[in-house]
């Protein structure tokens, strides 16, 4: 999210990140590495971010305080973003769903730090799941209760379902946002004329801009094979990108070379499914080999897709677990396809290890399971900065 934040363009103001929370330390050194690489490519001396970012647990009472202490050292902050860790409403694990899941206690905690800093504005991302799921048993949903419990802090409280699609996304992704508005900034209900203040969508049937597909996001990366390692190659058109989005992704790159264009090593069994797989199919054309699989009734239509070129892909959760599949390579997808279809630009690089070292795919695809897709919230950014 805060990625989206930084490349907001507004020929005004823009947006400068003074504290990240993350706990832990590999994803800490994703944050550090790549918020120093923006700020060295913007070249004018405005530094987005802060200048340390460091592993803190936010559900500490002493974080807290250093937190708030910090936000007055830089004059207050405008909008406090966040989105809670999501295992106990996601229905991509089966196994983890559940209202009484602790990780719902981290949908607390960021309201916690939205009552102590009181910004004017506040952002929150889920999953769709957050609107059912009961809190506690009780008749409110997580989200009702976030919606009620904001109300005494002041805040207008606003919330929307978003396709990453409708906003240039290669990907259908569909995640629940909460917006808070605080009154003292001016603004009341009746001002958005009934409607949720969320921008409206760029691509999709209701704009003149279609869906980004798979083939224009990806189509430029070299044929790799599995377990494919070498983590630099050239583009296959080095000199032209062959879409607005491909152009966009590539803006940056270090080089003009691909990076992180590496695959996991499946086994052979696993590469002999791939190949019986067509084009938008999945586990369901391949049920007489999932031998393995003890309850194929509860496997997720994700599992074993193979991608189409024509259309923007799934859901990306954690490609590897999924066994998603290239469009029409035997193989699954790389990282950097991966990185992609969630729209992070190329210079972009998730670390493996703590101190940045080669190594450590499995962190890397977590991490990229996790995220909030960066055109996303660059337009919820763009929006807010409008307001």
């Amino acid at each position: 999210m805060g990625l989206g934040f930084m490349l907001a363009e507004n020929t005004r103001r823009r947006f400068r990140v003074v504290f990240s929370g993350e706990i832990h330390p590999i994803y800490v050194e994703t944050l550090r590495s790549n918020y120093k690489f923006f700020s060295n490519m913007l070249q004018d001396g405005y530094s987005s971010t802060s200048e340390d970012i460091y592993p803190l647990d936010l559900d500490k009472e002493e974080t807290l305080k250093h937190v708030a202490s910090l936000v007055r050292e830089a004059g207050g902050v405008d909008v406090l973003i966040g989105g809670p860790p999501c295992q106990g409403f996601s229905s991509a694990n089966r196994n983890t769903w559940s209202s009484d899941n602790p990780n719902n206690h981290l949908v607390n905690v960021f309201i916690r730090y939205v009552e102590e800093l009181r910004p004017p504005v506040f952002l929150m991302e889920n999953v769709p799941g957050i609107a059912w799921t009961s809190r506690n048993g009780n008749a409110l949903s997580f989200a009702e209760y976030v919606l009620k419990k904001i109300k005494t802090f002041g805040y207008l409280g606003f919330s929307k379902l978003i396709d990453a699609a409708c906003y240039g996304v290669p990907q259908y992704r569909t995640r629940f946002f909460i917006l808070g508005i605080h009154q003292d900034t001016g603004y009341r209900i009746k001002d958005f004329d009934g409607r949720s203040p969320f921008p409206p969508p760029t691509h999709g049937p209701a704009t003149n801009r279609p869906f980004v597909t798979i083939r224009e996001a990806i189509e430029d990366l070299p044929a790799i094979g599995n377990g494919h390692i070498v983590d630099e190659m050239e583009y296959l058109n080095p000199k032209r990108a062959n879409s607005e989005y491909l152009k966009l992704m590539r803006r940056g790159a270090p080089k003009n070379n691909i990076l992180d264009h590496v695959t996991s090593r499946h086994a052979e069994y696993v590469i002999e499914r791939y190949k019986r797989v067509p084009a938008g199919g999945n586990w369901q054309d391949i049920a007489a080999m999932m031998s393995n699989y003890t309850q194929l009734n509860r496997t997720h239509s994700n599992i074993y897709k193979r991608l189409e070129w024509d259309k923007p892909s799934i859901t990306i959760g954690h490609y590897r677990k999924s066994m998603l599949i290239h469009p029409d390579q035997h193989r699954g997808l790389s990282l950097r396809e991966a990185c992609r279809l969630q729209s992070f630009p190329d210079w972009f690089r998730f670390a493996g290890t703590v101190k940045g070292q080669r190594g450590g795919l499995m962190h890397k695809q977590q991490q990229l399971a996790n995220v909030v897709c960066p055109l996303v919230s660059k337009a919820l950014a763009e929006y807010l900065l409008e307001l």
